[in-house]
């Protein structure tokens, strides 16, 4: 009986720490949407923060409900609570430094660096 409620509990803390986002993408992010407007990406542990060249801010809690890994390249999907969905991609092989936030499509929404403003082609390993 204490086993049986011993596991119980630790699967209930297992389901509400898995919903919170990685520690691969949290943290500051400088990010270049398709037209190569400048913006600043900020994941907490529940929320999104975009902060842009044109002074636009908006924030956003969101909930981790996917990983997916392969040959060191790694996928999350995110939903946000506005019903929104995205994916943020680690394309280079064991490389988190830079990478993509893309809609539930595909398309590219933000390219994203750590450190520094990536091309396309620096993200997926093309130059």
């Amino acid at each position: 009986m204490r086993r049986t409620l011993f596991l119980n509990l630790f699967v209930i803390a297992l389901l509400f720490t898995s919903c919170e986002g990685s520690e691969v993408y949290r943290g500051k992010w400088k990010a270049l949407n398709a037209e190569g407007l400048k913006s600043e990406i900020v994941f907490t542990g529940d929320e999104m923060t975009i902060h842009n060249e044109d002074g636009d801010l908006g924030s956003w809690e969101y909930s981790q409900n996917s990983v997916h890994l392969e040959n060191g390249k790694k996928e999350y999907g995110i939903q946000l609570e506005n019903g929104l969905a995205y994916r943020i991609l680690f394309p280079i092989s064991d490389n988190q430094e830079r990478g993509v936030v893309t809609d539930q499509n595909g398309q590219i929404i933000f390219i994203i660096g750590r450190s520094k403003y990536y091309s396309y082609q620096e993200v997926f390993g093309l130059n």
